[in-house]
C-alpha cells in the first residue's frame, strides 16, 4: 500500500515515543477484540524495530485505528458453507501531539479468503500481519533519514 509520509524522520526529535491504545473502528466488533490485539501487535512491532524508545516526554505519539471483518463461524462450518471474507485494516498515525500536525501515516492490511479461518487464533494472526505492513513502512521511513540503528 502506498502511504503519504508528511515529514522525514528526525532521530533527534522523533526517537522518544508514546504509544496510545488502538481504537476499534469496526462496525461489527463481534467477539474479537481487534483494538486490543492491534495495540499489542503495534507495541511488539515498534519495539522490534529498535528505532524508538518509550518515554514520558515523547517527541512522537503513535495513535492507531483498526477495523476488521472476521468470519467468526468459518472454522465451525463445512467447506460448502464458506462465503465470508476475513480482513483487518490498521492505520497508525504519528503526531508530535495529537491535534497538532501529522508527522506520518502508515497503513497495513491483511485478509484471509472465505472459509479459511481455521482456529480461534486467526484474528490475532490477521492483526499481526497487518501490523507487519506498518512495521515495514516505519522501518523504511526511519532508514530513509539515514538512521541505520
Amino acid at each position: 500500500m502506498s502511504q503519504p509520509v508528511q515529514q522525514p524522520f528526525s532521530p533527534a526529535k522523533h526517537r522518544a515515543i508514546r504509544l496510545q491504545s488502538c481504537a476499534g473502528q469496526s462496525a461489527d466488533r463481534g467477539n474479537w477484540n481487534l483494538a486490543e490485539e492491534a495495540s499489542r501487535a503495534l507495541t511488539e512491532k515498534v519495539a522490534a524495530t529498535r528505532h524508538f524508545e518509550i518515554s514520558s516526554e515523547p517527541g512522537l505519539v503513535f495513535s492507531c485505528n483498526v477495523e476488521g471483518v472476521v468470519d467468526r463461524n468459518s472454522f465451525q462450518r463445512g467447506p460448502a458453507l464458506f462465503g465470508n471474507l476475513s480482513e483487518v485494516r490498521v492505520t497508525v498515525i504519528l503526531w508530535e501531539s495529537p491535534g497538532d500536525g501529522i508527522i506520518a501515516t502508515f497503513r497495513g492490511f491483511a485478509a484471509l479468503p472465505p472459509g479459511s479461518m481455521g482456529t480461534i487464533d486467526d484474528p490475532r494472526r490477521l492483526v499481526a500481519a497487518a501490523m507487519n505492513d506498518v512495521a515495514n513502512q516505519l522501518d523504511a521511513w526511519v532508514k530513509a533519514s539515514g538512521d541505520k540503528k
